[in-house]
């Protein structure tokens, strides 16, 4: 268990790893923590430099991957690495990022790896769809619904609101 210096001393790192107003020497420090989550909050932070991204896009750990590819700073040809990731859960999170270029999920479409590929297709949907809703002449409608217990029996029904 961490002591109370030691936890101090991680979430005052954790907290300055996050913020975009940090120096890149900081952040540039901070890459090379001995914590992943460390590493992870600077491959989030938009203000991490790209020479920081580029060693954090090596990280042992698959979820300091997926937050360099996710990260909207992060360069394409970065972006275009980790979509050949061996790891598939860093092309998972890279498919179901609707940040992600759409080249990038066309790509992941074509992933061998069925939950990747799926996943790449349901984001090119979502991105498809949302271009759609913003078009001036598209009205939008959402229903909801919630189950209801009637007449006192143990039957829920779906009823619309």
């Amino acid at each position: 268990m961490l002591g109370t210096k030691s936890y101090d001393n991680f979430l005052d790192d954790y907290i300055k790893a996050g913020q975009p107003s940090s120096s890149p020497k900081l952040l540039a420090h901070l890459a090379n923590s001995a914590s992943h989550q460390i590493r992870l909050r600077v491959a989030e932070n938009p203000g991490a430099p790209c020479k920081v991204l580029e060693l954090l896009a090596n990280d042992q750990h698959p979820d300091v991957r997926i937050a360099v590819g996710t990260n909207s700073v992060t360069p394409y040809r970065l972006r275009c690495q980790l979509a050949d990731d061996k790891d598939a859960n860093v092309r998972l999170g890279l498919a179901e990022s609707i940040n992600s270029p759409p080249e990038l999920i066309d790509k992941l479409t074509e992933d061998p790896n069925p939950y990747v590929s799926c996943m790449a297709k349901q984001t090119k949907e979502i991105i498809v769809s949302s271009k759609t809703l913003n078009q001036p002449n598209c009205s939008v409608s959402q229903h909801f619904v919630r189950w209801l217990n009637k007449g006192g029996t143990n039957q829920p029904q779906l009823s619309y609101a």
